[in-house]
């Protein structure tokens, strides 16, 4: 009972230890899916800022296209403005140069008028002198105002032509500038079409000046004009000042997005961190189960203690790693290097990034392990017994479908070369089938040409017939052979009209035949290849109709000529009779005779292939059953074991079952001799010689002798009661043995199930060693499609910010030079 014990309490202990390290590897394992969702998370959140910031820079680019467009619109009504302006100071210096012409002809008219002063100055008196001098000072203020206008507008043009100047400057400029600008640019623009502006209100002002001073309104409609451009100017400005506002706000959310976007590539750091740690310390787990046993490959690879196998989570030369990772995964190691003295705290756990909760369920159960490797050690001590039954189970399992494999090969070899012969007999049916109706259409054409050959030569021998019974029935007239009476007058006359009549008829059949052969042959019957009409159109039933329609037009004499050309079409037809004919293949029978058929080589090589194909098929089919057989013999063998090791306990039972029942003997004899001793001590004859007898150590058996002073009650209650304990004991007896059997069976199952557990055990050890294999692939490739697309991002942002740099360093210049 204390061994059943033991082995209960021994086989729990690695249970637990188990259960230890399945809880740890789980709890490792939804860390790692917990991280892959937070990452896949990112990943989405990441992606979904980067539209985001395309929106955004497609957003600013179209505002900024939409700016473009507004400065272009506004350069075209500057430099229609400045055409304009160009009209209107050519027109200025047109009337300048009338009003200059004016005033010459004024300064003569004035000399003139002062020369006949002069001359009639002497003849008038002195109040005509008075008013001689009031008229020339008038024509003198005239003078001189004239010339003080004429220099004023020559100034006020030469101002015009200067700002004219500085606006097709800065209409220039705009044009040179290109197309991606600053807020502080637009600004800069703004200021220059303000200055733009302004310039056109000196120049508009100079022009109001000049028609001021001219005393001329040359445009009344000038002033509706301005304030038309001042309000369309001041709608440009606010336009402007939505278009920064809205450029500054759009610049503010790029702004957030990539502080967006730092912090997500920040988590995702943290996220790839905590990762490689959780891996490390993963591989540091693995690494210590399998290096127990000391068992390592020439590649310096684990092996697998349950399988066999190599494990696949050895090094970094299967999987390619990022440098990045490589670099943060060679320093945790060294980390945990420095670190590995010590035992790690929940605490810390926690900080490196697992949930508390997780941390201190690690901790504690490491804590009640005295060391990880006790763990591996035991699993491993466990399992390698079995891993032997368990390796040949499965390579017979994998002779077996391997030869049915190689079954279904053969039985799809030898079904695809019988389709392969279905296909050449069903080409040469249907080559056959072509055959079979190329010969029915010659019978049908031959068949034709022999109607039509029957019906002309019916014709003839009618026509023959008429002209037999005429010549008879004029031999008949002509009285040759008859006696002269009158009732053989009349019979002749009767039998020439028949005569006539069927002659008659039979020419006219000769005729409408005649006709029917010349339209399908085409009037020339000595041509071989003249068409066939159908049969109903040639037949003796149509025939009798087509006489009645052509009686008409068949007036003419059916002569000799006629004859010879029916005789030369039945000819004719003979000839396309025998043509067709000769067109006509033998053909051979559809079933094929393997005796008399005529095999070629490929055949020979097609049938060997085939019968090759079905000794193949055969061969397989009795690998299948070998292998199946082999299955089965394994499965015997097993069970065979099984019974010997049924057997082998039911031995070991039986062993001690004849143990036990020697002691139970033994207890019997005891109790026997303690009953004697107390039947003969209340004797009171023997009482002393029993006392003398146990003082000196010997014991004598009973005797009749001695029992005789017994009565037979007391023999009867004591034989009862002996009767009882004996019943007793064997009751014991066989308690204790049905609950050594309940203990052996138990052991046994617990046997068993601790050994099934620690092979499923192993099996989820590999398959969450291979699955976490395959989400490290994935994973590392996901790390590698984004760090190359966060390169690709870097660099294109770099070359966007090189180009927007020297494009402002560019118009800067630019705009600089133009202030200078």
């Amino acid at each position: 009972m204390n061994s059943g014990v033991a082995m209960k309490y021994g086989n729990d202990f690695p249970a637990e230890l188990s259960e230890l390290h399945l809880a740890a590897l789980a709890s490792l394992k939804g860390d790692i899916v917990e991280l892959n969702k937070r990452l896949q998370q990112t990943e989405k959140e990441r992606d979904l800022l980067e539209k985001k910031l395309a929106k955004a820079q497609c957003e600013q680019s179209h505002l900024m296209r939409e700016h473009e467009d507004v400065q272009e619109r506004t350069t075209l009504r500057y430099e229609e403005r400045i055409t304009e302006l160009h009209s209107i100071i050519a027109e200025l210096n047109k009337k300048i140069d009338r009003l200059q012409g004016a005033t010459i002809r004024e300064e003569d008219e004035y000399s003139e008028l002062r020369s006949e002063l002069s001359q009639s100055q002497q003849e008038v008196n002195e109040d005509s002198r008075s008013m001689d001098r009031n008229s020339v000072s008038v024509p003198e203020n005239q003078s001189t105002m004239v010339t003080a206008d004429v220099d004023n507008c020559s100034d006020l043009n030469s101002e015009l032509q200067r700002v004219l100047t500085g606006l097709e400057n800065v209409v220039c400029g705009r044009k040179k500038s290109s197309c991606s600008l600053s807020i502080a640019e637009v600004d800069r623009h703004i200021e220059q079409l303000t200055t733009a502006s302004e310039h056109c209100d000196l120049a508009i002002k100079t022009v109001e000046e000049i028609e001021g001073v001219l005393g001329r309104d040359l445009y009344p409609n000038l002033s509706e004009e301005r304030s038309r451009w001042e309000k369309e100017l001041a709608g440009l400005r606010e336009e402007n000042e939505s278009l920064t506002a809205m450029l500054c706000s759009k610049e503010e959310e790029l702004n957030r997005t990539k502080a967006t976007m730092n912090t997500v590539r920040e988590e995702r750091d943290r996220l790839r961190r905590r990762v490689r740690e959780l891996q490390t310390r993963l591989q540091s787990v693995q690494a210590t189960g399998p290096s127990s046993p000391s068992r390592l490959t020439p590649a310096n690879r684990p092996v697998n203690p349950s399988t066999g196998e190599l494990s696949t989570s050895s090094s970094s030369n299967d999987i390619p790693i990022a440098k990045i990772a490589e670099r943060v995964k060679l320093s945790k190691t060294r980390s945990e290097s420095s670190s590995s003295d010590r035992p790690v705290l929940g605490s810390e756990i926690s900080s490196i990034g697992v949930s508390s909760t997780v941390a201190e369920h690690l901790a504690h159960s490491l804590q009640d392990c005295s060391n990880i490797q006790e763990i591996f050690q035991t699993l491993y001590s466990h399992g390698s017994a079995i891993s032997e039954s368990k390796i040949r189970e499965f390579e017979v399992e994998t002779e077996r479908l391997n030869s049915r494999i190689e079954h279904l090969k053969s039985q799809n070899d030898l079904l695809t070369i019988t389709l392969e012969e279905c296909k050449s007999n069903a080409e040469r049916m249907s080559m056959l089938v072509g055959k079979y109706e190329s010969n029915a259409t010659a019978l049908r054409l031959a068949l034709q040409y022999s109607e039509q050959c029957i019906e002309a030569y019916e014709l003839l021998l009618a026509l023959a017939e008429s002209e037999q019974s005429l010549i008879l029935g004029q031999f008949r007239a002509a009285g040759v052979g008859s006696v002269g009476d009158q009732t053989g007058d009349e019979n002749v006359t009767q039998m020439l009209k028949r005569a006539h009549d069927c002659r008659k008829t039979a020419e006219n059949a000769a005729k409408a035949l005649l006709m029917k052969l010349d339209g399908s042959c085409g009037g020339a019957y000595a041509v071989t290849g003249c068409s066939v009409q159908p049969w109903e159109s040639l037949s003796s039933n149509s025939h009798t109709s087509t006489t009645s329609s052509t009686a008409s037009s068949c007036d003419t004499e059916f002569t000799k000529e006629d004859e010879q050309r029916l005789k030369d079409y039945i000819q004719q037809l003979k000839n396309d009779r025998a043509a067709v004919k000769l067109t006509m293949l033998e053909l051979e029978s559809i079933h094929i005779d393997p005796l008399s058929y005529d095999v070629k080589p490929r055949g020979d090589s097609q049938r060997l292939d085939l019968e090759n194909a079905v000794l193949m098929q055969e061969l397989m089919a009795m690998k299948e059953e070998m292998a199946e057989l082999k299955a089965q013999l394994y499965l015997l063998e097993k069970e065979k074991k099984a019974l010997e090791l049924k057997l082998s306990t039911r031995e070991a039972q039986e062993q001690a079952y004849l143990v036990h029942i020697e002691h139970l003997k033994s207890e019997v004899e005891e109790q026997k001799e303690q009953r004697m001793r107390s039947l003969s001590s209340t004797s009171s004859g023997s009482k002393d010689k029993l006392g003398k007898e146990c003082s000196d150590g010997t014991a004598t058996p009973l005797t009749l002798a001695e029992l005789r002073p017994y009565s037979e009650s007391e023999l009867t209650a004591e034989l009862t009661n002996a009767l009882r304990r004996e019943k007793k004991l064997k009751a014991r007896v066989q308690e204790l043995v049905s609950a050594l059997e309940r203990l052996t069976k138990s052991s046994e199952i617990r046997h068993q199930q601790s050994a099934e557990f620690v092979n499923d055990l192993k099996r989820a050890n590999s398959n969450l060693v291979a699955a976490y294999e395959k989400a490290k692939k994935k994973h590392q490739n996901k790390l590698k499609k984004l760090e190359s697309q966060m390169m690709a991002m870097v660099e294109r942002h770099e070359t966007q910010n090189h180009c927007c740099q020297t494009s402002n360093y560019a118009r800067h210049s630019y705009f600089q030079k133009l202030d200078h």
